[in-house]
């Protein structure tokens, strides 16, 4: 089934910080959610936040799926925004083995039910494309066509925002707009049931978009403005015009009917590449979207933007460009025209980075090794902060530590004793930092915050900061060894992380007993990585199972089509009675990538069935 509606996004951030800011405490937002790049918040003229609620997104909840029966919707909601977002890299042909451009791509979702992916190659007059798509939907949203290779991470546009309006005190039917009232318009509509009586509903909308809180009893109602919900948005569509376009130029004419916000990456057969990011960004007419604001007019939206006032560029002289859903406006940026402020933590970016930088002769193999690597420059900082005289109860902890190599390795040790102590930081600093009252509120706590603190700890921390920064590490490096101790034996020799990153999929349909039984699990590994390693697996906030990552990845050889290189968990097909359902699991698992074959010749050689349909 797919249905087309709006989701979360960062509504209830806009409605986590007007209450932090109705205890004076919007502050404290920056410890969940920095701001990239640094920003002022202020909170709107008009707005009463003192009255804002999680009950003014009303519906609006209803639009987040639940990763898992094991998940709770807040905790399905954290996870997919502490980690949504994707690596991808291009390298010229200047500074490969080959001389020819490389591409890679790993897009990262969660990971729990089939696979979101699916690999085809389409031929037809005019089109040849190969790559993954999302099955039902039209066109390749990642690979390659005969002339060039196209990959894409998130960018994060803040595409939505909460309006609170003020209904009429004797017609809940009208809002206060522009110094009068209007009335809603109301749509009726009629949802059949089975065996039932159908379900009748009153959709309303204002000027600025849904409503999707009506609350006459506060003369209240809550709208939201939603790229997602604007005639056009249909983003799959769009990539039609991607799969048809045979260059630069004429991708930019298809990039016009792109909304999703993007850095889409590009490499063609005459050796040139380019990055630009794609997507529409509202134009407001004041406030910067990151609180809910008035619905009396003066915060409508007057429009979008397209990619053409994103930024961008062709052949970087560098020869390579990464994207991992890190910040990067230009330096220069115009202040007025920022599009995001949640871009995510910048350790991927980093890492890839830096291996790019060092390879002047960059391989595919090169490309699939970085897309596997381990690294956690959080635990490098970790471990350089490590205390020279622990106490007796975290004496243990610190010795193992010492000489890892800070590889979230499945088979190490010192990854798992990492992993339980990197939670114990972040818990037992909120606890250090937080006020009670705003506890509720503030749940996580950044990584980079974290290790800032860990760093140079300030007067968040008391009146004599790096002592509490001591006992907090202190207690968090005991805690995390009895965790170890508890969840893996008394043995650290015997300690894998794998053991307790595992990666576990289950059919959305074995959640029905009657024919659970029909969809077995696809289970009994465990993975690497974590949240911050380029090989990203997600960690949730209780289970230590892998809840997502880089389900697909490619590694693409721009003209050199058939050394392309591919994985996609767990399989092709979402059937369990098919071959293909789970046969690589074990492949993504090990890290060895399959092949994708491209060229004719090539796919003839390797067939194994061929299935003819005959329209009737």
């Amino acid at each position: 089934v797919l249905a087309r509606g709006i989701p979360l996004d960062n509504a209830d951030d806009e409605v986590r910080r007007a209450q932090l800011a109705a205890m004076g405490l919007l502050e404290l937002d920056a410890i969940v959610a920095p701001l990239r790049p640094d920003w002022v918040m202020r909170v709107p003229e008009g707005l009463d936040a003192a009255a804002v609620s999680e009950s003014d997104l009303g519906v609006l909840v209803l639009g987040e799926p639940p990763f898992g029966p094991e998940m709770s919707l807040a905790a399905a909601s954290e996870l997919a925004r502490a980690n949504a977002g994707s690596n991808a890299w291009t390298v010229a042909g200047a500074r490969t083995a080959s001389g020819r451009p490389i591409l890679a791509n790993d897009p990262h979702l969660g990971i729990g039910g089939f696979g979101p992916r699916h690999v085809v190659h389409l031929s037809a007059p005019g089109l040849d494309v190969i790559g993954a798509g999302a099955p039902g939907l039209p066109g390749i949203m990642q690979g390659h066509t005969d002339r060039f290779a196209f990959g894409r991470t998130n960018f994060h546009i803040d595409q939505l925002d909460l309006f609170i309006l003020e209904l009429h005190p004797d017609d809940p039917e009208q809002y206060r707009h522009a110094r009068g009232w209007k009335r809603f318009e109301r749509v009726e509509i009629a949802i059949p049931v089975r065996n039932g009586t159908a379900h009748r509903a009153t959709l309303r909308y204002s000027v600025q978009g849904a409503v999707v809180s009506h609350d006459p009893a506060r003369r209240r109602a809550t709208a939201v403005a939603s790229i997602g919900m604007q005639p056009g948005a249909a983003g799959a569509f769009a990539m039609i015009a991607i799969n048809l376009a045979t260059d630069w130029k004429s991708l930019r004419g298809a990039f016009r009917l792109h909304p999703s916000p993007t850095n889409f990456h590009y490499a063609d057969v005459e050796g040139n590449t380019g990055w630009q990011v794609i997507g529409y960004m509202p134009m407001r007419k004041r406030g910067d979207g990151l609180l809910p604001v008035p619905g009396d007019g003066r915060y409508d939206w007057t429009g979008t933007h397209d990619f053409a006032a994103l930024p961008g560029e062709y052949n970087p002289a560098k020869g390579w460009f990464a994207s991992a859903n890190q910040n990067n406006l230009p330096a220069n940026w115009p202040r007025d025209r920022i599009p995001a402020f949640s871009f995510r933590e910048p350790y991927r970016y980093q890492r890839i980075a830096t291996v790019l930088s060092d390879q002047p002769h960059h391989t595919l193999a090169d490309s699939v090794a970085l897309q596997h690597d381990t690294l956690s420059m959080p635990a490098q900082r970790v471990l350089a902060l490590l205390p020279l005289a622990p106490s007796d109860g975290a004496k243990r902890a610190v010795a193992l530590l010492h000489g890892w190599d800070a590889r979230i390795d499945s088979g190490s040790a010192a990854a798992a004793l990492f992993e339980m102590l990197w939670r114990e930081l972040g818990r037992r600093m909120l606890a250090a930092i937080v006020p009670e009252r705003a506890k509720p509120l503030v749940t996580s706590i950044a990584s980079s915050v974290l290790l800032d603190l860990l760093a140079y700890p300030d007067a968040r921390l008391g009146a004599d900061p790096e002592p509490a920064r001591d006992r907090v590490f202190d207690a968090a490096l005991t805690a995390a060894w009895i965790t170890a101790v508890a969840q893996l034996g008394p043995d650290p020799a015997a300690w894998r992380w794998g053991k307790l990153h595992e990666v576990s999929i289950q059919h959305p349909l074995s959640r029905i007993p009657a024919i659970a039984a029909a969809f077995p699990p696809i289970a009994g590994e465990g993975s690497g990585g974590d949240t911050n390693t380029v090989m990203a697996r997600w960690v949730g906030r209780g289970s230590w199972r892998t809840g997502g990552g880089a389900s697909y990845l490619q590694v693409i050889d721009v003209g050199g089509w058939d050394n392309s290189l591919m994985l996609n968990l767990p399989g092709q097909s979402g059937d369990p009675r098919s071959a293909h359902y789970s046969d690589q699991y074990a492949p993504w698992i090990e890290g060895t990538m399959q092949p994708m074959l491209f060229s004719r010749g090539a796919v003839d050689v390797h067939a194994i069935r061929r299935v003819t349909l005959h329209p009737r």
